[in-house]
């Protein structure tokens, strides 16, 4: 059976060259391509150390100390897996095209999938956390680009549906996946008041978390002007306003203010940043704008 099409197979051969950044403080069993000084047996000889009282002996290079007279600690650089969970915002308000040729949610499936690629690529675990008030049911998987179909088979099944609640669902994660590890938080971060405390929690948690803002072009700037009719999305409030260009001007200064203020709550908590606008093909947004800002090398 085909894979669901949501990244197309010349991307997927460039994110093997691809690397997902991760704190240098990240701790896991040993795997692949986050590497960490170890005392033992690993992939790649590092360094020397002197011995200490306590440490496995069997790790004593004998070698230097028939020439130095000195008892040395072979140290090794081995790697690490270090999971990686993506926590997908699938509430009403992201299945919004808004003129874009694709809806937020679509292009935030992409994303995940990515990230989840990238994981496997170096036998990490990856979990797909979808959320909207509350958590949904997760998928998680390890142990290969093998085990990717699930992830795309998964990603296509999910629709929008519910209010946003960022904190209540950062607070459930927490509790439900209590080891540290890479966050990826894919959302469209119209829930000011809860992403403080739940980028406060991630931290607090020890996480090592990516907020990624996804938002159409015309959320930035809206292109409809004179009297008009507005839905809320997610709780079916309708509104009638006038707008003009100044006051579309005023209000893409208001939202490029918010993005502001996001990404200074992100970094001031230790996490990383990136805002994806959806005019933007995926491909170049991955490749660019995530490469640049410390995301991926």
């Amino acid at each position: 059976m085909a894979a669901p099409l949501l990244l197309d197979r010349e991307f997927l051969k460039t994110l093997e060259e691809l690397t997902l950044l991760c704190r240098e403080d990240m701790t896991g069993p040993i795997g692949a391509d986050h590497r960490s000084r170890k005392h033992g047996p690993g992939m790649e000889f590092a360094d020397y150390r002197v011995y200490s009282s306590g440490d496995d002996p069997r790790f004593l290079d004998w070698n230097a100390y028939l020439r130095l007279g000195k008892l040395f600690l072979k140290i090794f650089e081995t790697e690490r897996h270090v999971p990686v969970r993506i926590l997908l915002d699938a509430s009403e308000s992201m299945d919004c095209e808004e003129g874009a040729p694709e809806s937020k949610f679509l292009y935030a499936q992409r994303l995940a999938a990515t990230f989840s690629y990238l994981a496997l690529l170096r036998l990490d675990t990856t979990a797909v956390i979808p959320f909207a008030d509350r958590l949904a049911k997760p998928i998680m998987v390890a142990g290969g680009r093998e085990n990717f179909w699930p992830v795309l088979e998964f990603l296509s099944q999910l629709s929008c549906n519910g209010g946003t609640d960022i904190y209540r669902s950062v607070k459930e994660f927490v509790n439900n996946f209590p080891s540290r590890g890479v966050v990826i938080v894919i959302s469209d971060f119209f829930d000011e008041a809860g992403c403080r405390r739940a980028l406060e929690m991630l931290r607090s948690s020890g996480h090592d978390f990516v907020v990624l803002q996804v938002h159409s072009a015309e959320e930035q700037r809206p292109s409809a002007f004179g009297e008009l009719l507005l839905e809320e999305a997610e709780t079916g409030e309708l509104r009638t306003i006038e707008c003009s260009r100044e006051k579309s001007a005023l209000y893409e200064r208001a939202f490029l203010e918010y993005s502001t203020r996001l990404q200074r709550l992100a970094l001031r908590n230790g996490g990383r940043y990136a805002r994806a606008i959806t005019s933007i093909p995926y491909q170049e947004f991955v490749l660019q704008s995530l490469r640049g800002g410390r995301v991926l090398s």
